[in-house]
């Protein structure tokens, strides 16, 4: 069994979701400002957009101009200014985890490796490498639950405020590097891209119909023009390559492990968890054991990644 959360964008029932991206691409026509948290990535005196026509899912019978997109990074400071998100103890261990991987990552790279793997090592230590990668490690940890803190009431009446997984407890940051795993994911996007003032509820119609239209049309939904599988189904936002950073912390004698929460990246909204099969999520087959090969993204979102995990016996089944 794996503890899952219920899927936050509707492209599937349920996903891993502790990953905060370091940078990624939002429309720019519809946003005066971006997400809380982020920034324009700028290239002064703009902003680095990218315009839609670019997209070989671009609605060729299109009557409206071309919009762009607008890439933004998670803020250095994003947790910086409130007593509510401030936690010295995180960063420290963000910070530690992020030295640690500049480490890895540069032992990992040789000189003149033109290979895809060292080329996207390359991509990887480059965001590593600016200062806002701590604040998106430590987005990630704030997210997983571990660390956050909860109330105990003591047997004097009085309240102590402890975390999940205190850092005495918690794995050094050498040993959790060392369980370092980077994937490379293609996501289904929808075809032709919704316009951007495409209504919420239209953009769900979209995700709902969309394996009957591709069949409909003839498009394959298992991989690209290129042959490059799809990993997992894309909201309308446009994310043609993820490339992502794993660790796995072994939690299995985490005393109240169930009671962990689930959060959103600024650690002010719990997602309820629950416990799923292997078999149930499409990741193995019936017997437990062998590795499935049904079609993981109506169903759950992070099915690649954990299919790796499995395979490469992170995860023993």
């Amino acid at each position: 069994q794996i503890l899952v959360r219920k899927s936050a964008n509707g492209t599937s029932k349920y996903g891993v979701g502790t990953g905060v991206p370091a940078t990624r691409w939002v429309p720019s026509s519809l946003t005066k400002k971006p997400p809380a948290g982020y920034a324009f990535t700028s290239e002064e005196p703009t902003i680095i957009t990218f315009d839609a026509r670019k997209y070989p899912e671009f609605p060729n019978n299109c009557e409206e101009e071309s919009w762009t997109y607008a890439k933004i990074d998670i803020r250095e400071d994003a947790f910086v200014g409130s007593t509510e998100l401030e936690d010295s103890e995180l960063e420290n261990y963000a910070t530690r985890i992020r030295d640690e991987l500049r480490v890895r990552l540069t032992e990992k790279r040789q000189d003149g490796d033109a290979s895809w793997e060292s080329s996207t090592n390359a991509i990887v230590q480059n965001s590593i490498n600016q200062p806002n990668s701590v604040a998106a490690i430590q987005g990630t940890l704030r997210m997983s639950g571990l660390f956050a803190k909860k109330e105990t009431a003591n047997e004097d009446g009085s309240i102590s405020c402890q975390r999940y997984v205190s850092f005495e407890d918690a794995p050094d940051p050498s040993k959790l590097v060392e369980s370092m795993r980077v994937y490379t994911m293609f996501p289904q996007m929808p075809d032709p891209m919704p316009l951007p003032s495409t209504t919420a509820e239209e953009l769900r119609k979209e995700i709902e119909s969309r394996d009957i239209r591709m069949e409909e049309s003839g498009r394959d939904p298992h991989k690209d023009e290129y042959g490059r599988i799809f990993t997992h189904k894309s909201t309308s936002n446009v994310s043609n390559t993820i490339h992502g950073v794993y660790f796995t912390l072994d939690a299995t004698d985490l005393s109240g492990l169930d009671e962990v929460p689930a959060l959103d990246l600024f650690s002010t909204k719990e997602v309820e968890r629950e416990w799923v099969c292997l078999s149930d999520l499409n990741v193995l087959e019936e017997d437990g054991k062998t590795i499935s090969t049904v079609d993981t993204k109506p169903t759950f979102i992070s099915g690649f990644i954990v299919r790796q995990l499995v395979k490469e016996k992170v995860i023993p089944v």
